[in-house]
């Protein structure tokens, strides 16, 4: 893989958080290396039109279009869903069939509710072969597989940042087999990470969790029973690539204490967001 190579990063959101994927990209835009090529994906989970506009004219500051993605929704007709979580957070199960391009063969998912703090460069030039993904494993300690009786030993993975090879994805047939997964256990208590736990557990290569520095970690909710886990976690609230405003301690939460709301803000700035908007999205 040459440095030339062009990055493909995809997200996904729908209307209410359009606002929050400006602010995700235009971390990310900021941060990567500016010798590197970069193409951007939004899976559209419904966002307006004049939100979209906002999308668009928001990375255009950069000189970076976004493609839009359309998806069958049927498909996630009876997918679970909560208070935070709606079904455009499934959407990334099917990436790989969705960017039919021939000459795209990985892509780097990143969840709408979070900012890029390091040059997303270093991760795309991560090798993790034969594995179909690399993931970060979930802070919040919560033995969804067990629960699911899948496995005792198998490690958990956090969704909200994932990177894809679609050779192997497709190989081993993974949409698929989530999609079938969702069908019979439709009511999956941590929606589409369950479902793709379920069927990578044994198959996704571990990254560090400065990658996705999770609020369990960042906030210290949770601590790793391992002095090897401690001491990553302790690395990753010293120096989060990426943070994930996961759970409710989000940025636009007046009552929030995460450390880093104030980089969500900082970023919004450069969106094409107003500040009355902003306020009116936060409510």
């Amino acid at each position: 893989m040459t440095n030339r190579k062009t990055m493909h990063i995809v997200s996904s959101a729908d209307d209410n958080y359009a606002q929050h994927l400006g602010v995700m990209f235009v971390s990310l835009l900021k941060n990567m290396d500016k010798t590197r090529k970069v193409k951007l994906y939004v899976i559209d989970g419904g966002i307006k039109e004049h939100n979209k506009k906002r999308l668009q004219e928001t990375t255009f500051k950069f000189g970076i279009p976004i493609q839009f993605l359309e998806i069958d929704k049927q498909q996630f007709e009876h997918a679970y869903e909560s208070k935070h979580i709606t079904k455009a957070a499934y959407y990334r199960i099917c990436i790989p069939e969705l960017i039919t391009d021939p000459d795209v063969n990985k892509a780097i998912y990143i969840d709408c509710d979070a900012v890029v703090l390091e040059d997303i460069s270093k991760l795309w030039d991560y090798d993790f072969h034969p594995y179909p993904c690399a993931a970060v494993e979930d802070a919040g300690q919560h033995h969804r597989l067990e629960k699911m009786q899948i496995s005792e030993t198998s490690k958990y993975f956090n969704s909200g940042m994932m990177i894809i090879d679609f050779v192997q994805w497709r190989k081993k047939d993974i949409s698929n087999k989530v999609l079938n997964f969702m069908k019979e256990s439709p009511e999956l208590e941590f929606h589409d990470q369950d479902a793709l736990n379920a069927i990578l557990h044994d198959k996704w290569h571990q990254l560090h969790p400065r990658w996705n520095a999770q609020s369990h970690i960042i906030l210290k909710e949770k601590i790793p029973a391992s002095l090897i886990d401690q001491k990553k976690h302790i690395e990753t609230r010293l120096n989060p690539a990426i943070v994930h405003f996961c759970g409710p301690e989000k940025p636009w939460n007046s009552q929030t204490k995460h450390p880093y709301a104030k980089k969500y803000f900082d970023y919004l700035q450069l969106t094409n967001w107003t500040s009355a908007t902003a306020i009116a999205n936060s409510i």
